[in-house]
């Protein structure tokens, strides 16, 4: 609908003869200009709230939507004006689904109004709500907002937490389930770095030290905003990667698991892709960037232990 090349409008002018299809075109018009202002300002997804979570309920699959606001595809607005739960049928082929939140249009029976000139009467308003869906994950929905995905297998329905499309203002828009992942990664380095501190080991080197720690200070301050984009949050990703190999590579031989996780994060930070590659390679790499939090946590036990025991 907003993807069209040109658009037409009315032009109305004295002893013009209206028709129902003059007044639907003036509609339309103004409804697609709204939704090419949509895309091309705020991009298609949740802009606010929208947050799902999957419950078992016995032996069936409910899930709970938060209230929110999104934009299809088509640049169509979608609210879900309050919390809903909604029951779901697992689907009877495994596989990888999408829930999507459908924008839907029916007449409004209770405000018919007389055909001119018949005894007919005809809904004179449309009503328009939004209903969720679950649809294979190959399957795109033009007119409908992504919320989550869910995997089915042998029966059982399993909430898959990746990113989905978000748009709208950065500091209203839906948190992503990136962030978390980054945020532990710059807090485990900072309880390491502290750590290290404390003997002379670290107090000896120069600026890959200084470099490492001032991109996880810059980096947290930034992720202190709400909504940050997934693009921002890949990049600074991977920044930190690079500023972490520089940092732990020339370490002088300290404990095991370090020695290890040199391996790992040289592995990480040759892989980390270029600015410009799309956001399904990033996703792919951000896979890697998660496994290093599991030996980080282990890094940060160990160092806490052995160096109090030194103190």
């Amino acid at each position: 609908m907003a993807n069209e090349e040109y658009l037409s409008r009315l032009i109305p002018f004295e002893g013009l003869c209206l028709t129902a299809t003059d007044l639907l075109d003036e509609q339309t018009y103004n409804r697609k200009t709204l939704a090419r202002h949509n895309l091309y300002l705020h991009g298609h997804g949740i802009v606010q709230g929208l947050q799902v979570e999957l419950q078992q309920r016995k032996k069936q699959y409910v899930a709970i939507i938060q209230a929110g606001f999104g934009i299809t595809r088509l640049g169509q607005g979608v609210q879900l004006a309050e919390a809903s739960a909604v029951p779901l049928e697992v689907p009877k082929q495994d596989g990888e689904y999408m829930l999507w939140l459908f924008h839907v249009e029916s007449p409004d029976d209770k405000a018919l109004r007389p055909v001119f000139d018949t005894a007919e009467e005809k809904p004179a308003r449309v009503i328009e709500r939004s209903a969720p869906r679950l649809h294979p994950v190959e399957d795109d929905q033009q007119d409908a907002v992504a919320l989550c995905r869910i995997n089915v297998r042998l029966g059982r329905m399993v909430q898959v937490q990746l990113p989905v499309p978000r748009a709208g203002r950065q500091s209203r828009a839906a948190e992503s389930y990136l962030k978390p992942r980054v945020v532990e990664y710059i807090r485990l380095n900072k309880k390491i770095m502290q750590s290290l501190y404390r003997t002379a080991l670290v107090k000896e080197l120069g600026l890959d030290t200084l470099g490492f720690y001032s991109a996880l200070v810059g980096s947290e301050l930034m992720l202190i905003e709400e909504g940050t984009p997934d693009r921002v949050l890949y990049r600074a990703a991977g920044l930190l990667i690079n500023h972490g190999h520089d940092f732990f590579n020339p370490l002088p031989k300290t404990t095991a698991r370090i020695e290890k996780y040199k391996d790992f994060i040289r592995q990480v930070n040759a892989a980390v892709p270029a600015a410009d590659q799309a956001d399904e390679v990033w996703l792919k790499w951000f896979e890697k960037f998660e496994r290093l939090l599991q030996p980080l946590g282990r890094i940060v036990d160990e160092l806490e232990a052995t160096v109090e025991a030194q103190r």
